[in-house]
């Protein structure tokens, strides 16, 4: 694999900096990461509020549409996403007007005229509503994080009932708070000009940024849950729950399956990530043969990572008829089961190996995948090099994957999270089939 021309650097202000050249493209992807994401809100999706309201225009384009058109003008695409821990802005331009939208950018990150909350607040209902019926959480995905982490997993959006309590006075506190340039990190990838030029670009467009240090107010999960996705090995210190959320209006019950464990500083990363792609790294893995080809229970299943709060989130995802809800949990703790009975051959260690090299070749290939790749990494403090993070997660030992699968079972912080129709005999029968896979007690409830 080839080494990327990689470059750090920090401005005076303190903002740090991420250079990748690569002159064989014609375009240039900057990427902003802002910390924090939804975790220090007084109102939750506050931080999602206002990255809406940051495409509502400055003080030269007063309005979404103008500040849209100068973007476009210079042959730019702009668009944003909120997350946990991060909000992230990236811009796809042609790299001769790389200039022009820095100091765009620039003038956006420190001065937006965040106007229009009545209409975003609509924008944002509509954009949520999918996820609610009347006051009920409907989203599983959002279930099972809020199980997970209390306060600090709240929908990143927030509630449609309560987005009229975020106040001008929020998003603006928020904005000072977070959007400094202590807080930030500026990713910029593809080809661009010499690093004294573009840093001096990077220095009129951002050099304006505050340099103080992040005003935190964090909301935390609960300690008890996060001391034992940590310190769990042999004992279980969290009773596993199943939750279930009742809509009739569902055709199907939508499952997730959650394993909680340490995060990137826990050293159980890479293994951990290794076991995703042996449970789901394409139509051969083990989720997608045993429950779509063999018992043709689902369309589609799912097994993926999210990071919060120093720890790590394994789901298994996946949608089916009410009736078959206890067969597919039952099937996933069968493969996890499989794994730490027989272990993983060989040669389905050397496909995933394999699949994990040409997956970080492909991002060399590009400028936006890439970007979002490196400011993920430097935000988690990760290995901000493509060949390097390929070569850990490739020296993975057989074992350590096995030994992921079996705190699956044994140890770690285990919910499983249903929203759907599926009735009181299949409710018991997927309670007496977690006990069964677990050989534990667990806690059992409803959602209101």
């Amino acid at each position: 694999m080839e080494t990327m021309a990689l470059e750090r650097r920090t401005l005076g202000n303190g903002l740090r900096v991420v250079l990748c050249r690569n002159d064989t493209v014609h375009r240039v992807c900057v990427m902003v990461n802002v910390g924090s994401g939804c975790e220090d809100e007084r109102v939750p999706g506050t931080a999602h509020m206002l990255e809406h309201l940051m495409f509502r225009g400055t003080k030269r384009y007063p309005s979404f549409g103008r500040l849209s058109e100068a973007f476009e003008r210079l042959g730019a695409d702009f668009n944003a996403f909120t997350s946990r821990e991060v909000t992230s802005f990236d811009v796809s331009l042609p790299s001769e007007s790389l200039d022009g939208v820095l100091s765009l950018l620039g003038e956006v990150m420190m001065s937006p005229r965040l106007s229009g909350i009545a209409s975003e607040r609509e924008i944002i209902r509509e954009e949520i509503l999918p996820d609610y019926d009347g006051d009920r959480l409907i989203s599983v995905d959002d279930l099972l994080v809020r199980e997970f982490y209390g306060e600090a997993g709240h929908p990143i959006a927030g509630d449609p009932n309560e987005l009229d309590g975020i106040t001008r006075g929020d998003v603006e506190s928020f904005f000072r708070a977070h959007y400094v340039a202590s807080n930030m990190v500026v990713v910029l990838t593809g080809a661009f000009g010499p690093t004294g030029d573009v840093l001096g670009a990077l220095e009129r467009a951002f050099g304006g940024l505050a340099s103080v240090p992040v005003c935190r107010n964090r909301r935390r999960m609960p300690q008890e849950i996060r001391e034992a996705a940590l310190n769990a090995r042999s004992v279980r210190l969290f009773v596993p729950r199943v939750v279930v959320q009742d809509y009739d209006g569902a055709s199907q019950s939508e499952v997730s399956m959650g394993f909680l464990f340490g995060g990137a500083g826990s050293g159980e990363l890479d293994a951990l990530e290794m076991l995703v792609r042996v449970l789901d790294d394409g139509m051969a893995s083990r989720l997608s043969r045993r429950l779509v080809e063999e018992e043709a229970l689902v369309y589609d299943v799912e097994a993926f990572l999210s990071l919060s709060q120093g720890t790590s989130l394994l789901q298994v995802r996946a949608s089916c008829r009410h009736r078959r809800v206890v067969r597919l949990v039952g099937s996933v703790y069968g493969i996890l089961r499989e794994i730490v009975r027989d272990g993983v051959s060989d040669e389905e260690l050397d496909r995933v190996r394999r699949r994990v090299a040409w997956e970080h070749e492909e991002l060399l290939d590009g400028v936006s995948r890439l970007a979002q790749w490196l400011s993920t990494m430097v935000m988690q403090g990760g290995v901000c090099d493509v060949s390097g993070r390929s070569a850990e997660l490739c020296a993975v030992s057989a074992e350590s994957v096995r030994d992921m699968a079996r705190r699956c079972l044994e140890v770690q912080p285990h919910i499983v999270a249903v929203v759907g129709c599926p009735g009181p005999r299949t409710l018991d029968g997927l309670r007496d089939t977690v006990r069964a896979s677990l050989g534990c007690e667990l806690s059992c409830g409803g959602v209101s």
